[in-house]
C-alpha cells in the first residue's frame, strides 16, 4: 500500500513538472521571450549588450507602427542560420511609405526621425574646434568621428545638433546633416493586388522568388509567372517595412527588402538588463 501511494505521488510529481516546463516552453515559444541585444543599430533606444523581453503573442499590434521589432532575416543565403536584427517597424501591410531627410510619410502623415536616432552631420574645418569646445562643454559625444578633405563627419541625435547649434549660434549654419537617398514604396499586404512598376518589382523581387520559386521570372524589368507577364501581383502573407534608428550601422529593409511576417518575432517591450542601471526595466519606444 505505501509503495502504492510512494508511485502515485512520484507520478504526480512529475506530472506536475512536466505541466510547469511545457507552460514554460508553450509561454516562450508564443508568449513571451528575453534576447540580448548585439548590435549598435538602435542606439541610443537599444545599446548592444542590453537584454530585453520580446512579446511574441500573435496580436494586433504585434509588430506594432513605429515600435522597436526583433525578426529573423529573410534572404535565402541566410537560411542555415537566420540572424537576428533589431529595427524600428516603419511600414504596415498596405501602408504608402515616403522617406525623406525630414523623416517618414506614411499614408500622408509625416512622422519625424525618433529622437534617439542617429544621423550624420558634417562641420567644415573652420568649425571643428569651436565645435569640440561646444561639445565638450555640453557633455555631448561626437560618435563615429571620420576626418574628410574640407571637414569632420559624426554622428549626433537630433536633439544634440540642435543643443549645438543653440550654442554655436551664428557658426551653426557650418554644421549640417548628411543627406540620405529619398525614395517611396507600397509595402506588400496579403490578398491585396500589388502594381508590378519597375521600382516595386525591384523592391519585391526577392520576396516574389521565395514565394513562387521556379515559377517567376525576371527580364527587362518585368515579371513572367509560368511563362507568362503579369502587371499585378498577389502576395500570400504579409509584409513589414523597418529601419534602424542608426542608419549609419545597422541592416534593415534598405538592405533585406520586405521582411515577411513569418519572420517577424515581435515587438521589444522593455530592457530588463543594461550595464546602465538607470535604463533597466524601462519601457522602449
Amino acid at each position: 500500500m505505501a509503495g502504492r501511494k510512494w508511485g502515485a505521488s512520484v507520478a504526480r510529481a512529475l506530472l506536475a513538472c512536466a505541466i510547469i516546463v511545457g507552460g514554460v516552453w508553450v509561454i516562450r515559444l508564443y508568449g513571451f521571450a528575453s534576447f540580448r541585444i548585439s548590435t549598435g543599430a538602435m542606439e541610443e533606444a537599444l545599446r548592444k549588450g542590453d537584454r530585453v523581453i520580446v512579446s511574441k503573442l500573435p496580436l494586433a499590434g504585434n509588430p506594432g507602427r513605429n515600435r522597436a521589432v526583433l525578426f529573423y532575416s529573410p534572404l535565402e543565403r541566410d537560411s542555415l542560420r537566420r540572424p537576428l536584427f533589431v529595427s524600428r517597424c516603419v511600414g504596415m501591410p498596405g501602408d504608402t511609405i515616403r522617406v525623406s531627410n525630414e523623416g517618414y510619410r506614411v499614408n500622408g502623415q509625416d512622422f519625424p526621425f525618433s529622437p534617439q536616432s542617429l544621423r550624420t552631420y558634417f562641420a567644415a574645418k573652420s568649425l571643428e574646434e569651436p565645435l569640440a569646445e561646444a561639445a565638450r562643454r555640453l557633455g555631448i559625444p561626437l560618435r563615429d568621428i571620420r576626418k574628410e578633405a574640407y571637414g569632420t563627419s559624426f554622428e549626433l541625435t537630433p536633439f544634440e545638433a540642435y543643443q549645438l547649434a543653440d550654442e554655436l549660434g551664428e557658426r551653426s549654419g557650418q554644421l549640417v546633416p548628411r543627406r540620405i537617398e529619398e525614395y517611396t514604396l507600397i509595402v506588400p499586404r496579403k490578398g491585396r493586388a500589388y502594381p508590378l512598376t519597375p521600382s516595386n518589382l525591384l523592391a519585391c523581387r526577392e520576396i516574389i522568388r521565395q514565394e513562387q520559386g521556379a515559377k517567376a521570372e525576371f527580364r527587362d524589368g518585368k515579371l513572367f509567372l509560368e511563362g507568362k507577364e503579369t502587371f499585378f501581383y498577389f502576395f500570400d502573407q504579409d509584409y513589414y517595412w523597418v529601419l534602424s534608428d542608426n542608419m549609419n550601422e545597422s541592416v534593415d529593409s534598405r538592405h533585406l527588402g520586405f521582411i515577411p511576417a513569418r519572420r517577424m518575432v515581435g515587438n521589444i517591450l522593455f530592457r530588463w538588463y543594461s550595464e546602465d542601471k538607470s535604463l533597466r526595466f524601462k519601457p522602449i519606444h
